[in-house]
């Protein structure tokens, strides 16, 4: 007898089973991954088979044949157009560990699923379930269940009180019980969630998070104010939002969390720490200042708010307010509104029509197979598109539109195929200790900031509620629901943070906006000499700080304390001297602003080492070599007060012809404050680089590295270039230090869910506009497949390159001095694990 074997026929655009395989009936692994299989008849020949690969075929229905194959342990058919699988399939599978369905347009299951009794993994992300199968339930040796990415409304207990589970993933549902923020705890919480639910029934939660977004001065706080007081309040010029105002209210049985976001670019960085899916977003748009037929108008007030909430919150509810109707022109207001509700939708339209155009092109390749991840991640994202209601003209000094705008924003919020997250179903002890975090939050003996230790949280709401029984795992539980909905702010992930809960949100973003506000520069010539004289600091440094801001977008950490010390002072707070030093930090130690702001990636340290010095120790191989604290002096570099430094330009000296670069494209463009923090994620790991606004250079052992934005309309990308190697050997360190720089590229885009990126080579052919696609990054096929001496030949040129100069091929295991920590090299590249958040 022959021995058994492994087959792989990924990547063979095969349209039925070779009948040479269904002959060999020792094979005992066949992947049959990217072809264009519609059915896979006889396959039940192959009696010994253990693993069974059918994902990303064309598959619309399940393969009745399968239940003979009963040694079968893996089955992947995840990726093809499955909508039903009748019963009877799994009764024999009794040895199968490992299934796959996700990516195709399942509801149901069919119940002798429950018959795999040795199934650990089953993904069904992606599908059409509104419940989840009780043949799952059975499954009592189930360990990883991903349902993401389904119309999920409820999730039953008795599957987490199992505790065979042991990894659960259930992001973008439509989960009431538990609610998605509880989810997002993971495991731990969830069932902590459904242990409270033993003892007393869930209770209804009404509350959405609304929030203002638009561009400065458009009536964002007034109409917020307003709204949250049931009456018309006027803001002046000089009470216009710097960062983010919150306030929460009650209207009827509904709570509503208002986070009113300042509009001025320079605060945008931060938008995306508070911005959250399933809120109501109004866009405020200033309707005098709307010009009809004006396209930059339009994408001023308008078209910059609905892209970025395109990428960062897809399925969204938007609702456009039209402000200062009483200063247009008669028949202004309604025309306007009109030509803005058109517009939007022509522009969601014209979205979905591009999305639909590169979904297009990918399928009609002839290589299209190389291209299935893309395609589909390309479906997923024009799956979702934010719902726009219609516009709502007001008259913000109207009491009469004030009170309709709160209506309309009432009805909305009823409407459960918009706000279906909007009931929440929680057990009493939630909202107990909400309420009990309230009373520390208003108590005299809590400072105003609303700063508070963990462990003192603790005590004061064990004393509150009376209950001994509530203890710390219980209460960080509810605190991470709480830090979810935006009522509280814990960051858990933050290590000098862990013990620290902000109980008033809105004092973090008052810490926020003393260092990221459009008039920053005027602020530091705003500092009394008596903050000067106590940092040891004078007038002449604040200009040398001036100087440093407005040339490098640098701050002295001297800076830093004088800005900081002043604004405290400036606030209504009985005593600053122990928060100051707290926020500060104590010797070497960060203290909590810059904690947060490096967590963030809104600002980078770096240390400007002074002259050298006579008298430090010699220097003794294999010993460390301390240099003095005298000799350092800590700045820190915020990217987004870059300006006109032409240091990057000046050290580059230009591009050449012979540079081998990439281009990653971004739709629908790049997202505002993404080179940013891309700029402080890749300077970190690589000490020696310089910055300008729009392209920073590394230099990893010798090899520079220019990375460029580029954001204009309809060509929107990031480049990446070095200079060609001499030595054939160094390609390899040169694409892993580039595919260092693309993983973390991945791992921000995954902050933005509606971007879709990809990957191109422009053609080394001189003036030649032709570029050189790169397929998926993963899966057979991919570009770590390629290898140098494969060539690739240009469609327009039909000039020939050897794919070393366009496409990286990483061999070995071994690890490569340009990979910073927590970046791995594999035989496939680097992977996109990055252990620092």
């Amino acid at each position: 007898m022959l021995p058994l074997r492994d087959l792989d026929l990924s990547l063979r655009r095969l349209k039925v089973m070779p009948s040479e395989v269904l002959i060999d009936t020792n094979i005992q692994s066949l992947n049959l991954d990217r072809n264009k299989l519609r059915s896979v008849s006889e396959i039940s020949r192959l009696q010994e088979l253990q693993t069974l690969i059918l994902s990303k075929n064309e598959l619309t229905d399940f393969p009745r044949e399968i239940q003979c194959l009963v040694h079968l342990e893996k089955l992947e058919l995840n990726q093809n157009k499955i909508q039903i699988i009748p019963s009877g399939i799994f009764v024999n599978l009794k040895s199968l560990k490992h299934l796959k369905l996700n990516n195709n347009r399942l509801s149901n299951l069919p119940t002798d699923l429950s018959s795999c009794s040795n199934l650990h993994y089953l993904n069904l992300s992606h599908n059409l379930f509104t419940d989840l199968p009780e043949s799952i339930m059975k499954l009592k040796n189930l360990k990883e269940l991903y349902v993401e990415n389904n119309k999920l409304q409820k999730l039953p207990s008795e599957l987490f009180l199992n505790h065979s589970l042991k990894k659960f993933k259930a992001s973008c549902n439509h989960l009431r019980e538990p609610p998605d923020e509880v989810c997002a705890g993971g495991l731990k919480q969830i069932r902590s969630y459904f242990l409270q639910l033993q003892e007393s029934q869930a209770r209804e939660d009404r509350r959405v998070k609304v929030i203002f977004i638009g561009a400065s001065l458009a009536g964002k706080t007034t109409i917020s104010r307003s709204l949250s007081q049931g009456h018309t309040m006027p803001v002046t010029l000089k009470e216009r939002t710097v960062g983010i105002e919150i306030r929460e209210f009650q209207i009827n049985d509904f709570t509503f969390l208002f986070w009113d976001f300042a509009g001025h670019l320079e605060y945008y960085v931060t938008h995306h720490v508070f911005i959250t899916p399933h809120a109501l977003v109004i866009l405020v748009v200033d309707l005098y200042r709307y010009q009809i037929g004006n396209a930059q108008s339009f994408k001023d007030l308008v078209g910059f708010w609905i892209n970025n909430l395109l990428m960062r919150v897809p399925n969204s509810v938007v609702l456009t307010v039209a402000t200062h109707t009483d200063m247009c022109q008669p028949g202004e207001v309604e025309q306007k509104s009109k030509d803005i509700q058109e517009r939007i939708c022509g522009m969601l339209d014209q979205h979905k029509a591009n999305l639909t155009h590169f979904i297009n092109n990918l399928e009609e390749r002839q290589d299209s197979e190389l291209y299935l991840e893309q395609a589909e991640k390309l479906r997923e994202i024009s799956n979702c598109t934010i719902h726009v209601l219609h516009v709502i003209p007001i008259n913000s000094t109207n009491s009469h539109d004030i009170s309709n705008l709160q209506n309309y924003i009432l009805d909305s919020v009823n409407n459960l195929e918009l706000f279906p997250n909007a009931i929440k179903m929680l057990p009493p002890i939630y909202k107990i200790v909400e309420h009990s975090i309230l009373e520390v939050m208003q108590s005299e003996d809590t400072p105003e900031h609303g700063i508070i230790d963990l462990d003192h949280l603790l005590s004061e709401v064990m004393l509150r509620t009376g209950n001994s029984d509530l203890d710390k795992n219980l209460l960080k539980d509810i605190l991470r629901y709480l830090h979810r909905i935006g009522l509280i702010v814990w960051y858990e992930d933050i290590k000098p943070l862990l013990n620290t809960v902000f109980l008033k949100p809105s004092f973090l973003i008052t810490i926020f906006k003393m260092l990221v506000r459009h008039d920053l520069h005027n602020q530091l010539e705003t500092i009394p000499v008596e903050v000067l004289v106590s940092e040891r600091a004078f007038k002449r440094d604040v200009l040398k700080w001036q100087e440093m801001l407005r040339s490098k977008a640098m701050l002295r950490f001297q800076a830093i304390r004088v800005l900081v010390k002043h604004q405290l002072e400036s606030l209504p707070l009985c005593d600053t001297g122990d928060l100051f030093q707290d926020l500060m930090g104590h010797g070497t130690e960060n203290g909590k602003l810059l904690s947060l702001f490096m967590h963030f990636q809104i600002c980078m340290s770096v240390r400007n080492i002074k002259k050298l010095n006579p008298k430090a120790p010699e220097f003794v191989p294999g010993n460390q070599w301390s240099i003095k604290d005298t000799q350092k002096e800590l700045c820190y570099i915020f990217p987004t007060y870059l300006n006109t430094f032409m240091e990057v330009t000046e050290r580059w000296g230009g591009d050449h012809l012979e540079d081998i670069h990439i281009r990653v494209y971004f739709s629908p463009q790049v997202p505002e404050g993404f080179f940013q923090r891309l700029m402080v994620k890749s300077c970190s790991f690589y000490t020696t680089h310089w910055v300008e606004k729009a392209s920073f250079l590394l230099v990893n052992n010798g090899k520079p590295l220019l990375i460029k934005e580029n954001n204009q309309r309809a060509d929107s990308y990031l480049e990446m270039r070095s200079r060609r190697p001499r030595k054939p050997n160094s390609f390899k360190f040169l694409w892993d230090f580039k595919l260092t720089i693309l993983s973390i590229v991945e791992k921000l885009c995954k902050e933005w869910p509606g971007l879709f990126y990809y990957i191109r080579t422009p053609c080394r052919t001189v003036e030649c506009p032709d570029e050189f696609e790169w397929p998926d990054m993963e899966g057979p096929g991919s570009v770590y497949d390629m290898i140098k001496e494969d060539l690739k030949t240009c469609e327009t040129c039909c000039n020939t390159v050897n794919m070393e100069l366009l496409l990286p091929k990483a061999s070995g295991q071994t690890k490569d001095p340009c990979v910073p920590p927590g970046i791995h090299i594999t035989n496939y590249g680097v992977s996109s694990f990055l252990t620092n958040s």
